[in-house]
């Protein structure tokens, strides 16, 4: 019992420790420099706001993207299945929830489509989620003559945003996410054919139908991430010549935060922590009172910096066990002598 509480510890220090040292080092900083406000109040309120949205984003993006399928659809995805599933909602006079859950079903779907596409066509993953993703944004646009929704003359929708319900709707999907790629057969095939497909397809795993349900989900959770994003705007617009696809530049240093921390936890919940500090990072900034443009070249330092750390962390371990080894052929050389 003592060795699974050290060793849960052990992992939940790690998991934390990277998300806890962003927080404080812009702290001390946004302090040190006189600006206060930093992971306060409202600010921490952003933070977590943040945190979430871009986190649902990259949870989606690791569903394909682990497997070798680049999905430029996601942004698509995300607009289409809010806008029809806020006006299926406002045309029915449906609730907050109801809204939710018929852009859920619909993220579900059009994700569903896309992965059907990828089966069907048999062309490389960029190409056919570039035309789906072109598709969905002509569909888009066509909806409502190109106005997209708005709620903002519907207060009682957009309240995914708020607390305590946008911790509700985090802290459910991450639990579900958990449970389904770790105590489940679609989740152990998931996991088998991220680790190498060929060899997944030669024991017996269907990787189509993986592939189509790895999609589905990914919309499923690209609509819950777009309705938190029409609840802090009010509004969901359509973009056209992929656009859209802004909607995945922040989601890429969570996602490879999320597999670094992965060694001490799931990934899921690795990449809730790595969106924190991504979030930590663009809050800090602003406060710092960082030019937009400046910004972009920092984050994507810190995005090159970190996949130069992960591909040459290897190295570190080689060191270590070479250092070892001649510590211990040194000590026994001497117990010969």
């Amino acid at each position: 019992m003592g060795s699974r509480l050290g060793k849960f510890a052990r992992c939940l220090a790690g998991t934390l420790a990277l998300p806890a040292l962003a927080y404080c080092f812009f702290a001390v900083l946004c302090s040190a420099s006189g600006k206060a406000g930093f992971g306060v109040g409202s600010d921490l309120a952003i933070i977590w706001r943040n945190t979430v949205y871009s986190g649902l984003i990259s949870l989606a993006l690791s569903f394909n993207l682990t497997s070798g399928r680049f999905d430029f659809s996601v942004g698509s995805i995300l607009i289409l299945s809010v806008i029809l599933g806020v006006d299926a909602a406002l045309a029915l006079g449906l609730g907050p929830v109801p809204m939710l859950l018929a852009c859920l079903a619909t993220g579900a779907i059009l994700g569903g489509l896309s992965g059907l596409a990828y089966v069907l066509l048999r062309l490389p993953p960029i190409v056919v989620s570039i035309g789906v993703a072109m598709i969905y944004e002509a569909a888009a646009f066509l909806m409502n003559g190109g106005s997209g929704v708005s709620v903002i003359m519907h207060p009682d929708l957009p309240i995914f945003a708020r607390q305590p319900t946008i911790t509700i709707l985090a802290a459910a999907i991450v639990a579900l996410l958990v449970l389904l790629l770790n105590f489940t057969k679609f989740g152990y095939n998931t996991n088998s054919l991220r680790g190498g497909q060929a060899t997944a397809v030669n024991i017996g795993i269907d990787e189509k139908r993986n592939a189509l349900a790895c999609y589905a989900i990914a919309g499923l959770l690209l609509a819950a991430a777009g309705v938190i994003s029409l609840s802090i705007l009010g509004t969901m617009a359509p973009k056209l010549s992929l656009g859209s696809s802004s909607y995945m530049m922040n989601a890429f240093l969570p996602l490879f935060l999320g597999g670094f921390l992965a060694r001490y936890s799931d990934r899921n919940v690795g990449i809730i922590a790595g969106s924190f500090v991504q979030a930590c990072i663009i809050s800090g900034f602003a406060i710092l009172g960082l030019s937009v443009s400046l910004q972009s070249v920092l984050n994507t330092l810190i995005v090159l910096a970190f996949l130069l750390f992960t591909s040459n962390s290897y190295k570190l371990e080689e060191f270590r066990m070479m250092k070892a080894k001649r510590l211990a052929a040194i000590a026994a050389r001497e117990k010969t002598v």
